[in-house]
């Protein structure tokens, strides 16, 4: 089962904040996608034909128009925690 610290974890990762009484409930959802994923890991599957899916878009695209873009210092506002003007993030590779 996916532990509170877990969940504590995952939501400082993608810098949410999370309310201690939420802890048990959002633990017990994460389990849950993991234990559904790991059912449909093991269906068998040798029985099934391969299929392949060819999408075709007719969807209209839109012209690429150059705009001016916003300000650094706009882009900048509202950032938690920015450097040399830019936006830094927390290390995700060791």
């Amino acid at each position: 089962m996916v532990s509170k610290e877990e969940v504590k974890k995952i939501y400082y990762l993608a810098n949410l904040n999370v309310k201690e009484e939420e802890l048990d409930i959002i633990a017990k959802k994460f389990d849950d996608v993991l234990v559904f994923a790991n059912e449909i890991m093991e269906l068998d599957t040798s029985d099934c034909e391969a299929l392949e899916i060819v999408v075709e878009h007719n969807s209209p695209l839109r012209e690429d128009v150059v705009e001016e873009s916003i300000s650094r210092e706009d882009a900048l506002l509202n950032a938690s925690d920015k450097e040399y003007g830019y936006f830094r993030l927390q290390r995700v590779v060791k």
